[in-house]
């Protein structure tokens, strides 16, 4: 703790000292130094009591009355706050086994599910401590003077990288005490107010209604900001866990430790002041299914639930995956959209709707109007989440026009690959949280995870699930290893090989783009079911990889021929630029060079 004191003081002082030295007619009297503004905090942790006196039911949550309601074998409580769980009292009243429910907030977390099991701590009692998702939002104010002397200022916020439209401001006096934060200039100018008030500074931001109070960021304020504590990092083997993974040292398992040393170093170096600053939340990878890698920064840890953005579209055909290792009925040619339409009593307004299949909705091209990067879509992501006529995303989807002939153009959509849920649920018999528990959670000893949910309660495939890195990691595992985890066999081999196997090119042509709105859109490849099909190059060597990525830098890299998983998680939202640079940059430039026994 000392030293990171030392360090904030370090940066302060020496800013300070170069502010005045550095031009005379500058003012001296700026708001140097780091300052943050941060929501409630919340760490997730509920603990849940809940009792039965004959009829009777009561339950606390963190010490606060919860109403409670029993009927017919099943509990529902309202906590304090609008959360709820629902479950299942069991046959023999060990357990109440349900989920917890967090509703949405302003700040961009959406309703989410978290499994939850209260166990029996005596006669008519139960009680659990509920990892719920934590819901962060933290925003930091640096104000500095740049390598020309100038006063400069970056805004930070590591759950949205809500940088306020820009890299870095000019900081301009703005009057007795007042500045402003500017970028640009003319009809394109950004200006935020920042004006100095007793105990802080008071922030002009866009999400908000009211300023924000900024105060001066504190030694524990630190870890979000800066990758990690100053001084030499090194990297360090993972720790043993009971959590299902073999852990090695990177001699045991073939590896120069050197150049994993070099990129931790240079991922703790990152400069949060830089334009477009590497933001890697963790990186992880295992090799022949022993981890070997596993590093944090900016606070992040092996506990905590990392937001997979997209990342969370591979569930979908994972699940199918699972299914088919139970020997459930359901490939890549199941049809889903005309038993949805019908069920609504709604006609196939359509005849290709009744051709489109689950390997064309997890390729994403089934042709319906549903792309990301056209505005107007009706299917895109925002146009279905901004509307408020139709909850069932499932429906929604299917009744979307046919743009294209199926199979004929490559179009990323959430929509469609969230609409195999449709196929999931009822072939699987479950809701698509509790398949997943059963079928993948279970077997690969997950922690806890929470799921993003659809206005009609369905979980929502699209993307959003938040889950802790090492969990995560386990996916590409058992793909590299043609299903298995362990000694089990979790996803159907056959399934993985053509899971992961090119359907389309993902060109200009293919997506009828042109050459350059198709560079500002997509990285090119092939997409096979949700794995996008790619290379990675180390030294001289090309090898064939396949990826499921999210926003932000959420990277799920399997190199087969190398019997390879990496792990990216990241906090560089909304730019694809750098973060798509990172499976050659980091697996072909640092971690692959580290094998030694291939």
């Amino acid at each position: 703790m000392a030293k990171h004191l030392f360090f904030l003081v370090l940066i302060v002082g020496t800013l300070l000292v170069r502010a005045v030295g550095a031009d005379a007619a500058k003012p001296t009297d700026a708001p140097l130094g780091l300052w943050i503004w941060s929501a409630a905090p919340d760490d997730g942790a509920r603990n849940v009591a809940v009792e039965r006196t004959g009829d009777t039911w009561r339950a606390t949550v963190n010490g606060e009355p919860a109403s409670v309601a029993f009927s017919a074998g099943k509990l529902r409580l309202d906590a304090p706050g609008g959360e709820r769980f629902v479950g299942a009292l069991s046959q023999d009243g060990s357990t109440i086994a349900g989920h917890w429910r967090q509703p949405s907030t302003p700040l961009g977390y959406s309703t989410m599910v978290t499994h939850a099991v209260f166990s029996a701590v005596g006669d008519n009692r139960w009680a659990d401590s509920i990892a719920a998702q934590p819901r962060p939002f933290r925003v930091y104010l640096d104000i500095f003077e740049n390598d020309d002397g100038a006063l400069a200022a970056v805004v930070r916020n590591p759950e949205r990288n809500e940088i306020m439209r820009t890299p870095q401001f000019r900081v301009e006096k703005d009057g007795p005490a007042a500045w402003a934060l500017v970028a640009g200039d003319g009809e394109h100018e950004i200006r935020r107010t920042l004006t100095e008030v007793a105990g802080g500074l008071l922030l002009d931001h866009a999400w908000f209604d009211a300023p924000l109070k900024m105060r001066r960021a504190q030694d524990a304020d630190l870890a979000g900001y800066y990758p990690r504590p100053p001084g030499p990092a090194r990297y360090a083997p993972p720790e043993r866990r009971d959590d299902g993974w073999m852990v090695t040292a990177p001699e045991e398992a073939g590896f120069d430790r050197a150049p994993l040393d070099a990129l931790v170093a240079d991922l703790a170096r990152t400069d949060p002041r830089a334009p477009r600053p590497r933001l890697i939340h963790a990186v992880l990878a295992a090799h022949k299914g022993r981890l070997f890698l596993e590093e944090y920064f900016y606070g992040y840890g092996r506990e905590t639930p990392h937001d997979t953005r997209s990342l969370g579209k591979v569930f979908a055909p994972v699940l199918v995956g699972a299914l088919r290792q139970q020997g459930a009925a359901i490939d890549g040619d199941v049809r889903p959209i005309p038993d949805l339409l019908a069920a609504a009593g709604l006609p196939t307004d359509d005849p290709r709707k009744n051709d489109i299949t689950l390997a064309q909705l997890m390729s994403f091209t089934s042709g319906l109007d549903c792309d990301v990067t056209d505005p107007d879509s009706l299917g895109s992501e925002d146009s279905m989440w901004g509307q408020q006529d139709e909850d069932d995303f499932w429906l929604y989807t299917a009744r979307l026009p046919v743009r294209h002939e199926p199979g004929a153009r490559y179009a990323y959509c959430s929509g469609s690959i969230n609409l195999v849920g449709a196929s999931l649920r009822a072939v699987g018999g479950e809701p698509i949280v509790d398949l997943f528990g059963a079928l993948i959670a279970e077997p690969l000893q997950f922690g806890p995870y929470s799921w993003n949910l659809a206005p009609n309660g369905a979980a929502y495939l699209g993307g959003g699930v938040y889950m802790r890195p090492r969990d995560i990691l386990k996916i590409g595992a058992v793909f590299a290893a043609n299903g298995q985890w362990k000694d089990e066999q979790v996803i159907d081999a056959a399934w993985v090989a053509e899971s992961t196997t090119p359907v389309i090119d993902i060109t200009p042509e293919t997506t009828g783009m042109t050459p350059e709105a198709f560079a500002d859109n997509y990285f090119g490849g092939a997409a096979a079911y949700e794995w996008r099909i790619d290379t990675v190059t180390a030294g001289a060597r090309t090898y064939r990889s396949y990826e499921a990525s999210g926003n932000g830098g959420q990277l799920l890299i399997v190199v087969p021929a190398l019997d390879l998983t990496v792990l990216f998680m990241g906090g560089n939202y909304r730019q694809g630029g750098i973060w798509g640079r990172w499976r050659n940059e980091i697996v072909g430039g640092h971690i692959i060079p580290a094998i030694t026994e291939r």
